[in-house]
């Protein structure tokens, strides 16, 4: 009796722990997730109250649907996603391996790669309007240097959103360095010692050893990086605002725009669902294709 009191005591303590996570979920969370796939079937797209409007069905879904600016905006949100992944999975395994060496001042180069990770993305996003500016800037003085006229990072409709891209996946870049490291002290050194009797190259090591211990590894932060990529409203809006024009606009940026600059709060709150599902589409292939590559 008294082991089940003791029992009954933890559990109300553990409902207790957990009960202030599960309010500000449902508040901040819950209810604005449900709130919007509601208001998606009805025609708010006004100031007038949701009341006060009348259900109109898949209507939203399809002026979403047949909208050119959509799918516009959903080109620049996979042309994010893909360089934000690819510079992310690259660098970060890369750099990686380079800080797993012991050297001089390991420490502070770790910290280093550390504190853009910690830093707000609109400071970053002023900092970088500033390196690259085309005419005041030090990244455009290097190609002046040698009378050579210096890319419009953030003016170019064709260099807009990869320099976003890549300075977001520059801020994000130390998640993956610190967990592909903590993943590579974890490989026994006995395993390198072998490959040095055997007379291994550095590149073969990485192949046949580094690689293989790092698959799982590597697997979830694809996983991670893949969702993250599409929460890049912060990046663009710091960095270029959509601009010029509308050639960096995301997903992201043109359902606030719809909802708070036009009142447009069903199709935004359309176009939020039909890119959601998107989202949770690939994250299933994925998925499969990531079970498919384990049991091989």
């Amino acid at each position: 009796m008294r082991k089940s009191g003791m029992m009954r005591q933890e559990a109300r303590m553990g409902y207790l722990f957990i009960t202030p996570f599960l309010v500000m979920f449902a508040v901040f969370k819950l209810y604005p997730m449900l709130y919007g796939f509601i208001v998606s079937f009805w025609d708010r797209n006004s100031e007038m109250k949701l009341h006060n409007t009348e259900f109109v069905g898949f209507e939203n879904y399809v002026d979403v649907i047949m909208n050119h600016s959509f799918w516009e905006a959903f080109g620049h949100s996979i042309v994010f996603s893909v360089i934000y992944i690819a510079f992310l999975m690259v660098f970060g395994f890369i750099i990686a391996i380079l800080l797993n060496r012991s050297f001089a001042g390991r420490t502070a180069v770790r910290t280093c790669f550390y504190i853009p990770y910690v830093t707000n993305m609109i400071a970053i996003g002023i900092v970088f309007k500033y390196l690259l500016n085309p005419t005041r800037g030090p990244i455009n003085a290097v190609f002046r240097l040698f009378d050579v006229t210096g890319p419009k990072w953030f003016s170019s409709p064709v260099l807009a959103l990869p320099t976003a891209a890549v300075v977001a996946a520059w801020a994000a870049l130390a998640f993956h360095i610190i967990t592909c490291l903590a993943a590579l002290q974890e490989i026994p050194q006995d395993v390198y010692e072998v490959a040095e009797i055997e007379g291994a190259t550095f590149m073969q090591k990485v192949r046949y050893i580094v690689f293989p211990y790092l698959t799982p590894t590597l697997f979830m932060l694809l996983t991670i990086t893949l969702i993250n990529s599409f929460r890049n409203y912060t990046a663009i809006v710091g960095l270029t605002g959509g601009g010029p024009g509308t050639s960096s606009k995301v997903v992201s940026l043109l359902i606030y725009d719809d909802a708070f600059n036009f009142m447009k709060f069903s199709i935004a709150s359309a176009e939020g669902v039909i890119f959601t599902v998107f989202i949770i589409i690939v994250n299933q292939l994925f998925t499969k294709a990531r079970s498919a590559w384990e049991k091989r």
